[in-house]
């Protein structure tokens, strides 16, 4: 307890304000890359990169799209996708659920489901 009470001592007022900044930048980020996320009424789903389909948002559906290792299943419900189904072994992508933005991704099955016009296939300085 002792030493609890004297590490207090040793901050600073400079101390508390840098930690406050740091936390009011930390939050600030995470508002900035959820607005950067690309919503849309469309929803493209790409195999291998190859564009498989390019569905509304507004019409519920559910497709099933054949993957190298099996069939993976995309719902379509109320303005939101996800996957339902997938034969990959830990379902990462069943388990982030419904969506409104940005992009899900089966990393075993190469199945991308992206939501926002064309999907992110634009160039960048980085991917040339």
């Amino acid at each position: 307890m002792s030493l609890l009470k004297e590490t207090f001592k040793e901050i600073t007022i400079y101390d508390w304000a840098l930690f406050v900044v740091l936390i009011l930048l930390s939050l600030s980020g995470s508002f900035l890359v959820k607005g950067l996320a690309l919503s849309g009424n469309t929803a493209t789903i790409e195999v291998n990169g190859k564009l498989l389909y390019r569905l509304s948002l507004n019409e519920d559906k559910t497709v099933e799209v054949d993957g190298p290792i099996g069939v993976t299943r995309v719902e379509v419900k109320q303005g939101k996708i996800r996957i339902v189904d997938s034969p990959c072994p830990n379902k990462l992508c069943v388990r982030q659920g419904w969506i409104e933005r940005g992009a899900i991704i089966c990393l075993p099955n190469r199945v991308v489901v992206t939501i926002g016009g064309g999907g992110m296939r634009e160039v960048d300085a980085i991917s040339g």
